[in-house]
């Protein structure tokens, strides 16, 4: 995505076309997308993301998705782990971050708090970015290790995934 101030006039067509029903339209904005889109577009791209798309739109979205440089993108990326209308790809939105390289030390609670909330493989795309990450506030990593020591109950394959979350805080708390 252009990481440059970009016409609005332009995003708005991509939005537009992103939502169109013939996917001729939206493969073409798709293919726009690296030159003229923004952090705008990345909701409208998650939402067709999650309306399981053919695998030629799959495939473009996920180029797109998974090589935002925009500093920008980081708020819009934040906001759809929580939006309501986004929660079954929440480990699609995950893996974005994850393969951006976006930096999230800042939001580090939140991530916690959807590996402990959601399935196994949200969780595993947790553990991915964080275990990635650097320079996390040391507060926010022991609220972290406190969080997962009162979730972990039980055996399972999460309650596994949780400590081995988990021993990563603790090795970055401790470095």
């Amino acid at each position: 995505m252009a990481e440059s101030q970009t016409d609005p006039k332009r995003i708005k067509k991509l939005i537009t076309d992103l939502e169109a029903r013939e996917e001729r339209i939206v493969i073409g904005a798709l293919k726009r997308i690296p030159h003229e889109g923004n952090h705008e577009v990345i909701r409208p791209m998650l939402l067709l993301l999650s309306t399981n798309p053919s695998a030629d739109i799959q495939l473009l979205l996920e180029k797109s998705l998974f090589n935002l440089k925009d500093p920008k993108a980081v708020d819009p990326l934040l906001d759809a782990l929580t939006d309501k209308e986004l929660l079954g790809i929440r480990s699609e939105i995950l893996a974005c971050i994850w393969q951006s390289g976006i930096e999230v030390n800042e939001h580090l609670s939140l991530l916690i708090d959807i590996a402990i909330s959601d399935e196994f493989m949200t969780a595993v795309e947790v553990l991915t970015i964080v275990d990635n990450g650097e320079n996390y506030p040391d507060d926010q990593l022991t609220e972290s290790i406190k969080k997962l020591d009162d979730s972990i109950v039980g055996k399972s394959d999460k309650t596994a995934l949780l400590g081995n979350l988990r021993q990563i805080l603790l090795e970055k708390l401790l470095d």
